[in-house]
């Protein structure tokens, strides 16, 4: 699960915002703050600028969500659903932690059914097929980063042991964690 399967492949090409709305005035304005701020060029404008566009994105986001127009299931659409989104936020905050569908239900306050149904719908996968590919794909991080061993890696992202990692790591990335390691350690950076 690659940054862009989580967040651009469930956008469309083209994100419409209808003008004179409280949104597209935001845009506006966020807009021409960060115009503001690149033309003058004073002291720390790079990162005003860059956190307006923060600011943007999200805005943007907002507005595709509320707007009910979804291309298809993905994190994002997960996001559109209350209960999936609690269920999401756990995941994400602590990725590491044994997670079973009834507490990530009970986050969101639904039955553990009604969680498995809404999450598959919404995400296009289980809880437990999610959990598992952004472990690995936190894993993958720490792997391109070089700098723990296989064992502080896999305690890091949930799994007790280097053979447990490396068997989730093959059925999400298609190789082995070292395979993935020797690979990104060899190829050029761009």
């Amino acid at each position: 699960m690659r940054a862009q399967e989580l967040l651009l492949d469930g956008l469309p090409p083209v994100l419409h915002l209808s003008a004179g709305t409280g949104r597209a005035r935001t845009l506006g304005w966020v807009l021409d703050a960060i115009d503001e701020e690149l033309r003058h060029r004073q002291m720390g404008a790079d990162l005003i600028a860059e956190h307006l566009a923060i600011v943007m994105v999200v805005q943007v986001l907002r507005s595709h969500l509320t707007g009910g127009e979804h291309t298809g299931p993905g994190w994002l659409a997960g996001l559109a659903d209350p209960a999936v989104a609690a269920a999401l936020a756990c995941v994400h905050r602590d990725p590491a932690h044994s997670w079973t569908v009834a507490e990530l239900a009970r986050a969101g306050s639904v039955s553990r059914t009604v969680l498995a149904g809404r999450f598959k719908k919404a995400v296009g996968q289980s809880p437990y097929e999610y959990l598992t590919a952004w472990r690995i794909e936190l894993a993958a991080k720490q792997l391109r980063q070089g700098r723990e061993t296989f064992t502080a890696i896999a305690r890091s992202v949930g799994y007790g042991s280097d053979s447990a990692l490396s068997t989730a790591f093959k059925w999400v990335m298609g190789t082995s964690p070292r395979a993935y390691r020797e690979f990104t350690e060899s190829a050029p950076n761009c």
